[in-house]
């Protein structure tokens, strides 16, 4: 009786060692061996807790696929099972499972049938705006950036080359405009694969970094990853043709809590300014006087979120629409 027992006590043992788990930051999960490109907890059993980013990418074939962010990084969450969670972005929420990798796209998966993997909602998170980056920065920072949401603006898409032509179940493909490559996914993304690309013009897009490593320290193949046909932002929504326009020196551009529009003026006036987002909404107005020569006007831009916003200022009878990307 005595063998029984202590074999049913190291039989436990075993199990619950078998299911340990290390709580940890979702930035040290993200860490990467910088020889081999993978993080370096891989295998690991962890719990990760952080704010949801959507949408669920296999919501029609009974798993999960979101981001996850911490502080400043985020990670994939991947699973072939349910685990009775519908996502509602901006949730907080604790996910146990193991680091895993996918050509060196960092991932959490989780086994529905293993014992201590899942996903409990702890209540609302926090979000923050997409992150503005360039195409450089993509490639040669990707790493930091992978399952972010981030935004690259001024994209000639009458440049995009290998826009996928079909929709299937479940496919991706790639598509590109000079160094910026597009990662279109058929269950991420299925309004983008079941059209043409975007119209030729200049967009603002919105995606998750992502990437698809094929060297050998998995430090190349970052790509943006959009969600839907909303991601692309034509750069002209908001801005009409521009009578008797006046010519102005606006910056900085990106800003963070204040612009200047520097200008000449060749007659004494008032003027009035005001910012919108791109849904037309009002986030700023101003107005004053300017004088026959030069004037300066300065734009508390303190409390405005990130994103991009419309400046239209009129000026002793003339007028000036331009964009300003505040990010801070």
């Amino acid at each position: 009786m005595k063998k029984l027992t202590t074999l049913f006590f190291m039989m436990l043992a075993v199990v619950l060692a078998t299911n340990a788990q290390s709580i940890i930051s979702i930035d040290s999960a993200r860490t990467n061996d910088p020889n081999t490109g993978v993080p370096v907890d891989s295998g690991l059993t962890v719990q990760l807790t952080g704010v949801v980013y959507g949408p669920d990418a296999y919501p029609t074939s009974n798993g999960h696929q979101f981001m996850l962010r911490g502080a400043t990084k985020s990670i994939k969450i991947y699973s072939k099972g349910r685990f009775q969670y519908t996502l509602t972005e901006g949730d907080s929420v604790t996910v146990v499972g193991v680091i895993g990798h996918y050509h060196g796209d960092a991932e959490l998966n989780l086994n529905y049938s293993h014992a201590g993997d899942t996903i409990i909602r702890l209540g609302a998170g926090t979000q923050v705006p997409a992150t503005v980056i360039t195409a450089a920065d993509l490639n040669s920072n990707g790493e930091l950036y992978e399952s972010s949401l981030i935004e690259i603006d001024g994209v000639d898409m009458a440049q995009v080359q290998g826009w996928p032509a079909t929709h299937s179940a479940h496919s991706f493909s790639s598509a590109h405009v000079g160094n910026l490559y597009f990662f279109v996914d058929s269950f991420m993304s299925p309004d983008l694969w079941q059209g043409a690309a975007p119209a030729a013009g200049i967009y603002n897009v919105i995606g998750f970094g992502s990437q698809y490593g094929s060297n050998a320290t998995l430090s190349n193949g970052y790509s943006l990853q959009p969600r839907k046909r909303a991601d692309f932002i034509l750069q002209n929504v908001g801005i009409k043709d521009v009578v008797n326009p006046l010519e102005a020196s606006v910056y900085p551009n990106p800003a963070a809590t204040k612009v200047t529009a520097a200008f000449n003026s060749d007659a004494d006036g008032e003027y009035t300014l005001r910012m919108t987002d791109l849904t037309g909404r009002v986030a700023l107005t101003q107005e004053g006087h300017v004088v026959n020569g030069d004037n300066a006007l300065y734009i508390n831009t303190a409390a405005l979120s990130n994103g991009m916003y419309i400046l239209e200022l009129s000026a002793a009878g003339k007028n000036l629409i331009t964009k300003i990307n505040m990010a801070k």
